[in-house]
């Protein structure tokens, strides 16, 4: 580590208050911190340079950003510009908004010489049990470095929180053919939208069996010399047999939710030996749950007998009809994929074709089908009707598919500005 990256090293641990002593004995210091104003957060969270930030400012706001800027997260995007960028807060609406985001809540870390081994993930995110909160408020995380040593296939990553890295020394170890070393920038493990329950949609209730229709009321007769006599009124009617009941229709399925949100991020890497990868990605839309089977319709009761009385034969009652089967529910609607903030990699320009920067697309979930048509009822006998099936349900909606992030590496795009999700199922690759 240079002497110039070392007295950054120390200046970046001032600032989260971390002791040098405890710094220089080799210890991991982590600690949480709360920082009352947007300004402190800039202070602490940012190495960008005013050159760096005004390059930012004018492409900060890129498509998949600006689409959203009337949304509740177009404020914290104009916050994040604020820290990260050269954006300031102009509105009275913003900054009533970005007060009541304040203290900010930041987990900082300071070592002056870390080592990962083969494949170890070195996971830095924060959630808010550490501070007693939601983990839907804006949560922040400081890794800053001396000298790391990456073994090949370890990482560091994050996942949904706004993640500030800064490194003296980064050495990427590993040749051809191993795995690569990666800074991972992930989502949320959780959706953000306004609704609860999981990721993924329950499965619709199957609805009910109608219920089986009465047999018809048998006659009443007396055995004479000279035949059957009946006894009582003749009612044709109460001979019938009863219709079967409807099956119930199934039930909706229930609705994926949005899959989580990655946050903006800054790289900083003074000095950078070997391969290095940087992924990001938005959560993916959690699957609609299936619609519920219709129950099935009952079936006809069966007519009572006839007989032959002495007045006469009485014919045997109809049958009942059988019940309609119930609908099917309709599929859930999936979750769209999670929304992304830009990630930021600053490294010496000598370093920079070095640096692999992949984002991965946030794809939509699947939609929930629908549920399968209830049976009609068997007919009664003799003469009744066999039940109507009922209809099978629709499917719900798929998920929107959204754009991954945009990384840029010293300022300028390594993966393009997109809109909407390349049609292709490839991961969107740029070396610089």
């Amino acid at each position: 580590m240079t002497a110039a990256a070392l007295d950054e090293f120390l200046g970046v641990a001032a600032l989260a208050g971390h002791e040098p002593a405890r710094l220089e004995s080799g210890e991991q210091v982590v600690s949480y911190a709360l920082l009352p104003t947007v300004e402190d957060v800039r202070r602490v969270m940012s190495r960008a340079t005013a050159e760096q930030r005004r390059l930012r400012q004018e492409t900060f706001f890129h498509p998949a950003i600006a689409a959203r800027r009337r949304l509740g997260q177009g404020m914290h995007d104009r916050g994040e510009a604020v820290v990260f960028a050269g954006g300031t807060t102009e509105s009275e609406l913003d900054r009533y908004g970005i007060a009541r985001h304040m203290p900010a809540h930041v987990k900082a870390i300071s070592v002056r010489e870390k080592s990962l081994r083969p494949g170890e993930v070195w996971d830095v995110s924060v959630r808010g049990a550490i501070w007693g909160i939601d983990d839907l408020e804006e949560l922040y995380v400081l890794v800053n470095v001396g000298t790391l040593r990456m073994a090949p296939g370890s990482s560091v990553a994050v996942h949904g929180n706004v993640f500030s890295f800064c490194c003296g020394t980064l050495v990427a170890e590993g040749g051809e053919g191993d795995e690569p070393c990666t800074i991972e920038v992930g989502a949320t493990p959780f959706s953000v939208d306004a609704r609860s329950g999981p990721l993924h949609g329950t499965a619709g209730r199957h609805g009910t069996r109608g219920d089986d229709g009465a047999r018809g009321i048998p006659l009443v007769t007396e055995r004479t010399i000279i035949g059957l006599k009946l006894l009582g009124e003749l009612d044709e009617r109460a001979m019938r047999g009863a219709p079967g009941a409807s099956g119930t229709d199934g039930a909706r399925g229930g609705d994926g939710r949005n899959g989580g949100m990655a946050k903006i991020a800054e790289i900083t890497l003074r000095r950078l030996h070997g391969r290095l990868t940087v992924v990001a990605r938005g959560g993916s839309g959690g699957n609609g749950g299936r619609g519920g089977d219709g129950g099935d319709g009952g079936s006809g009761g069966d007519g009572a007998p006839g007989a032959k009385l002495i007045r006469g034969d009485i014919a045997p009652g109809r049958g009942g009809d059988g019940g309609r089967g119930g609908d099917g529910g309709r599929g859930g609607d999936a979750g769209h994929g999670g929304v992304s903030s830009s990630v930021y990699v600053v490294a010496p320009p000598e370093d920079a074709s070095r640096i692999t920067c992949i984002a991965h697309r946030a794809d939509g979930g699947r939609p929930g089908t629908g549920g399968a048509a209830g049976r009609g009822g068997a007919a009664g006998a003799p003469g009744g009707t066999a039940g109507e099936s009922g209809r099978a349900g629709r499917s719900g909606r798929p998920g929107r598919t959204r754009p991954g992030p945009v990384i840029f590496l010293n300022e300028l795009p390594a993966t393009p500005f997109v809109t909407s999700a390349p049609s292709s199922n490839s991961d969107r690759k740029a070396t610089s």
